[in-house]
């Protein structure tokens, strides 16, 4: 069995770049910012990394869970920006016409007034994610029923300190 910089290295001979398989690190350092409409400060956002090399169906993203300097973000005040649509993080997982390519940028957005104030804050991300490929339950489960991959999402987890201008 190759090992996964061993197959990194195939990847890179035959597709020309270099391809990480599985991103683990969603948080994007430097790119958090508050936003101002009209010189009003209605909420910061921040990008985040798909979580694959082939980029992903946002469908398959089941939640999102933001603490920002210890505080959990309700996910009411978070909106996902991608292909230029906004979603809601509850409402991701039916939306499967949304293709999230691994090179497009994507953006999370908390929306409180004022933003965040300048200076260091930690920000602790938790994603989880269903397999973008694998059986389903029902018919075609037959030899899967101890392939967790498929039916129980990953927990994709991240920490990065954004410092606010």
């Amino acid at each position: 069995m190759k090992t996964i910089d061993e197959r990194r290295e195939l990847l890179q001979k035959y597709t020309g770049r270099f391809i990480i398989p599985q991103m683990t690190k969603p948080l994007k350092p430097g790119t958090c910012h508050n936003r101002v409409i009209e010189g009003c400060c209605t909420s910061y956002e921040f990008q985040i990394d798909t979580l694959s090399y082939r980029g992903i169906w946002i469908s398959t993203i089941e939640d999102i869970e933001l603490i920002v300097d210890g505080e959990q973000i309700p996910k009411s005040n978070m909106m996902f920006f991608c292909n230029g649509i906004n979603y809601s993080i509850d409402n991701m997982v039916n939306h499967t016409e949304c293709f999230w390519d691994a090179e497009s940028p994507g953006m999370l957005r908390v929306y409180r007034v004022g933003g965040l104030p300048k200076g260091d804050h930690s920000f602790e991300i938790t994603i989880s994610k269903r397999s973008d490929f694998g059986h389903s339950f029902g018919n075609g489960t037959e030899g899967y029923e101890e392939a967790v991959e498929f039916h129980v999402p990953m927990k994709i987890h991240d920490e990065c300190v954004y410092t606010i201008m």
